[in-house]
């Protein structure tokens, strides 16, 4: 129900909040419950494009009908115009819904994302938080070519492996990707190319050097973060920026950059 209520909450804001802490609990279940089915039925890419064709060509299809049989009194039909709200809602989804890291920079502070998703990845990326869908690929930052370049690579297709016999499960963060250059100033992403060996790697507690960049937030679980597969936050050699990967609490993670003051 809370990746439902998120959803809403996103497209709404707060007028949105203020008219359904009005209504009662019930009532709020039927409302939010279509969009908690939606959430978890695009957290996934080939999902959400198969089902956003379909509805577009089925809409369109039932739309020329209805114009072609009724004619000049279509646009007077309550189907017409249900179908066009239909149609503008497949192509708004992913402008209405966008995608936020699960972190937030203090004021003062800026933050990162060395792979933002592009508009459609965006949506996908924003169902699979709110339904609890963790996302493809884990990030691994490896260590800072120079103050404004930061050097990772991402594990894909991993999964996690239940152990049945010891009632226990770990994370398998799958396969290893190409060292990746991330250029602070530019936003830019290259193949890196370097000695890995060379790279400047100092790994630094969460708390000393993450925690304090962070903006408090409200919600449950309790205003914090919660790393990625590969947790250990590296600061740069200046010491003005700390790279590490925070995640949704079972959703996606990303790799992020924080830069002080």
């Amino acid at each position: 129900m809370l990746s439902g209520w998120s959803l809403l909450i996103q497209i709404g804001g707060d007028w949105l909040v203020k008219h359904l802490s009005d209504l009662s609990l019930t009532f709020l279940i039927i409302l939010i419950a279509p969009s908690e089915f939606a959430v978890l039925l695009f957290s996934q890419m080939e999902q959400y494009l198969a089902l956003s064709l379909a509805a577009l060509v089925l809409g369109l299809a039932a739309l020329v009908g209805l114009i072609v049989t009724e004619r000049r009194t279509a646009l007077r039909r309550a189907p017409f115009w249900a179908l066009i709200l239909a149609l503008g809602a497949v192509v708004a989804a992913p402008l209405l819904v966008s995608y936020e890291p699960a972190v937030r920079a203090a004021p003062g502070w800026t933050l990162r994302m060395v792979e933002p998703p592009g508009l459609i990845d965006g949506f996908v990326r924003a169902c699979q938080a709110g339904a609890e869908v963790r996302g493809e690929c884990q990030y691994e930052p490896l260590g800072w070519a120079d103050e404004e370049t930061l050097v990772y690579r991402k594990w894909c297709d991993g999964q996690f492996q239940v152990d049945v016999a010891n009632a226990r499960s770990e994370g398998d963060p799958g396969i290893a990707g190409p060292p990746l250059a991330y250029s602070v100033t530019t936003g830019r992403v290259a193949p890196f190319e370097g000695d890995l060996d060379s790279l400047y790697r100092q790994t630094c507690p969460p708390n000393q050097c993450v925690m304090s960049g962070l903006a408090a937030q409200a919600g449950f679980p309790p205003p914090s973060y919660f790393s990625g597969y590969f947790g250990d936050p590296l600061p740069s050699s200046d010491g003005r920026r700390v790279a590490f990967t925070a995640r949704h609490v079972y959703g996606p993670e990303d790799l992020l950059v924080l830069e002080g003051p």
